[in-house]
C-alpha cells in the first residue's frame, strides 16, 4: 500500500512540474516598432515599419451635436517580419461615426 501511495504522489508531483510552465505562460505580444499615426480631414491611420505582429489605430472622437467623446478603432493589421513594402495603414473615418477625430494613437 505504501509503495502505491508513493508512486501516485510521484506522478502527481511530475504532472505539477510539467504543468507549471504552461499555467504561468503569458500570451504572446506583438513586437512591432517604428510606429506612427497620421490624421487629418477627419480620418486617422496607424502604421508600423518594423518588427512583426498586429496593430490598429485608436482615435478619440468628439461630436459637435451631442456632448460626448468616444473611442473608435480601425481594423487590425498584421505585419510580417519579412515585409519590405510600404507599411499598411489601419484607417478610421470620423464621418462614419458622426464625430470629429481629435487625437489618435497606435494600439498594439
Amino acid at each position: 500500500m505504501r509503495r502505491t501511495t508513493r508512486m501516485v504522489q510521484g506522478a502527481v508531483a511530475a504532472v505539477g512540474l510539467t504543468a507549471s510552465p504552461i499555467v504561468g505562460a503569458s500570451p504572446a505580444n506583438a513586437a512591432v516598432y517604428n510606429c506612427g499615426v497620421t490624421y487629418g480631414n477627419n480620418t486617422a491611420g496607424a502604421y508600423c515599419t518594423g518588427g512583426f505582429g498586429s496593430y490598429r489605430v485608436k482615435a478619440t472622437c468628439s461630436s459637435p451635436n451631442y456632448p460626448y467623446v468616444t473611442t473608435i478603432y480601425g481594423p487590425w493589421i498584421s505585419r510580417k517580419s519579412t515585409t519590405t513594402s510600404p507599411p499598411p495603414h489601419s484607417w478610421v473615418d470620423g464621418d462614419n461615426y458622426y464625430c470629429h477625430i481629435t487625437s489618435a494613437v497606435v494600439a498594439v
